[in-house]
């Protein structure tokens, strides 16, 4: 299983694409959109890898993504009989912010949610509060509109997250790389083809040439574009999806290991340690001690 992009734009005909999942399980394929997402979990429970965070969730999750984040979900088979109604019952809306201009979002006005959308970058959950019972109430409504009204329940969610701080990040401030308008573009195609390669041996003049640059201009440019090296993104890449198989207890660590993309046992155990603060075999425990 490989994490796929979702071209999420191409269902955004009024620019708030509304989606509700209602399905026996969960169990997402490792994937990425070009979109922003707000997802709502109603009904169920489980768990959320996003970047490098492994998180659970049940009903009354609240978590708001930006574009480009790899992710995924999975519920909790244990706890639903595929007979009964549906176990995971969700909300979720994805968006681009397109309808607001340049001038619009470099005005004072407009700071709050500029902040919020560079956060979202990362990923956050909403905790439960005032600001989480008031997103709810207004997504539930989005779901039911169309039109300006639903732009205009959109930019309250936006404005009501903005000026809140009950919210947690999702992913470590490595997965905030910067997105500017020019090069988004170009940096999708070198996303999508680590997110389709990152299990095989990745060659950097193979990467460069997709975006026609030479191996050390694409080297310089995805540092400054990113913060970060190439290898270091596509190495994030890895443990994401390695705190992902280290769920499956069926697998060893070993082959987490080689799954990932690593080929080197000693070099996995290294960068898994430098990115999550723990070892495969302490993470894996610590995941078995979440409720």
């Amino acid at each position: 299983m490989k994490p796929l992009l979702y071209d999420v734009k191409s269902l955004l005909k009024n620019s708030i694409f509304v989606k509700e999942i209602k399905t026996a399980s969960l169990n997402d394929q490792f994937h990425f959109h070009n979109a922003y997402e707000i997802a709502l979990i109603l009904k169920g429970s489980g768990r959320r890898v996003v970047g490098d965070s492994v998180d659970v969730f049940s009903g009354g999750d609240l978590v708001m993504i930006g574009p480009n984040i790899p992710h995924a979900n999975y519920s909790d088979k244990e706890n639903h009989d595929k007979k009964a109604s549906p176990y995971i019952y969700s909300i979720v809306i994805y968006f681009q912010p397109d309808w607001f201009t340049e001038q619009h979002m470099s005005t004072p006005e407009f700071s709050a949610i500029r902040s919020l959308l560079t956060k979202l970058n990362r990923g956050i959950k909403i905790n439960d509060g005032e600001t989480h019972a008031r997103v709810v109430k207004l997504m539930q409504k989005l779901k039911n509109t169309g039109g300006v009204d639903a732009l205009i329940d959109l930019f309250s969610i936006l404005n009501v997250v903005s000026k809140s701080n009950e919210y947690s990040f999702l992913a470590s401030p490595r997965y905030a790389a910067g997105r500017e308008e020019g090069t988004i573009k170009k940096l999708h195609e070198v996303y999508k083809y680590v997110m389709e390669h990152f299990t095989e041996d990745i060659q950097l003049d193979e990467v460069a040439s997709i975006v026609h640059m030479s191996t050390s201009s694409f080297c310089r440019y995805f540092k400054r574009k990113t913060q970060k090296t190439f290898i270091q993104f596509v190495n994030e890449i890895r443990i994401g999806y390695a705190s992902e198989l280290l769920i499956d207890e069926s697998l060893d660590i070993a082959q987490v290991c080689y799954q990932c993309g690593f080929n080197n046992f000693t070099s996995f155990n290294k960068n898994f340690k430098r990115f999550t603060q723990k070892t495969p075999s302490e993470y894996r425990t610590a995941l078995a001690q979440m409720p």
